[in-house]
């Protein structure tokens, strides 16, 4: 083994927007213990067929799941784009997403 190998590899990790900002960290949300009575968004980016992949959740999930609801939906702006609108509508009438992009 050469010297170059006995080191520990150095990543550089770039942004894919191209701009540079800070990103916050967040902490991952409660999970929710019981999903009976609870509203599930299955939200698809349409990418890649994540919108077949989430439907098919959003279909099957109320089967292993008895009692919960389904709202599939496609995010209308483009991937690596935020949508307030969709996310204070998932605030205010669902319990917890299912979110998704293909590729």
């Amino acid at each position: 083994m050469n010297s170059q190998s006995d080191k520990e590899a150095t990543f550089t990790v770039l942004n894919p927007c191209g701009t540079e900002h800070e990103v916050a960290s967040a902490p991952m949300a409660e999970r929710i213990p019981d999903l009976s009575g609870k509203v599930i968004y299955c939200v698809s980016q349409i990418v890649g067929g994540a919108d077949v992949f989430l439907k098919k959740i959003a279909d099957l999930l109320p089967h292993y799941a008895p009692g919960v609801k389904t709202v599939f939906v496609h995010k209308s702006t483009p991937y690596m784009s935020d949508d307030p609108e969709l996310w204070d509508e998932i605030v205010s009438k669902g319990h917890a997403v299912i979110y998704g992009c293909g590729a």
